[in-house]
């Protein structure tokens, strides 16, 4: 995660650019920063801690959410910021549902791996011999597990894959199907 500062909004433009790269989750405390993630089935996820006015978002794909980015951003947040579980509001945006992420061997493994309850968020479909995931409940458990009270966690519950004409969808329309654009800013 990448923290959006004064000193980076007083870089160039290719410095700025530089520094995004390879980068999955923005924070700040910047008001009037608008901090965006671009996805097409993988999923959004805004944070808001209230009491220090701080923002974050998170592009939660499958490898991001099975290698814990919401705990990593999470641990930024708290050490730079002081962030407590309790203080954040969180929304998980549009995203691939269980139903639609088909996903091979490796991919489970990796879940199962990092000791995500399996039994909870995935699905054995036999008429395709293929599992599935749910990315929203995964990341929804993430944000438990950061003491974020389940009342302060909303999930959309859009299906990108299933509502391809409302939503990009890379899985359904190709990896140059577009973007959506989630982000969030504290006001001045």
């Amino acid at each position: 995660s990448l923290v959006i500062d004064r000193a980076f909004l007083k870089s160039t433009a290719e410095e700025r650019h530089a520094a995004l790269q390879g980068i999955d989750a923005l924070i700040t405390g910047e008001a009037g920063c608008c901090i965006c993630i671009s996805t097409a089935d993988c999923i959004p996820i805004l944070l808001y801690d209230r009491k220090h006015k701080i923002v974050a978002a998170v592009h939660a794909g499958w490898r991001g959410t099975a290698n814990h980015i919401l705990r990593r951003t999470f641990d930024k947040m708290q050490t730079l910021f002081h962030t407590d579980g309790k203080d954040i509001i969180a929304c998980i945006g549009p995203g691939i549902s269980l139903p639609a992420f088909e996903v091979g061997d490796e991919v489970y493994e990796a879940f199962r791996e990092n000791d995500f309850p399996m039994d909870y968020i995935s699905e054995w479909k036999p008429e395709t011999h293929k599992y599935h995931i749910d990315l929203w409940a995964a990341n929804h458990l993430q944000l438990l597990d950061l003491g974020i009270p389940s009342a302060q966690v909303e999930t959309a519950g859009i299906c990108t894959f299933t509502r391809h004409e409302d939503f990009f969808s890379a899985r359904r329309l190709g990896i140059k199907s577009g973007r959506i654009l989630s982000g969030i800013m504290i006001k001045k």
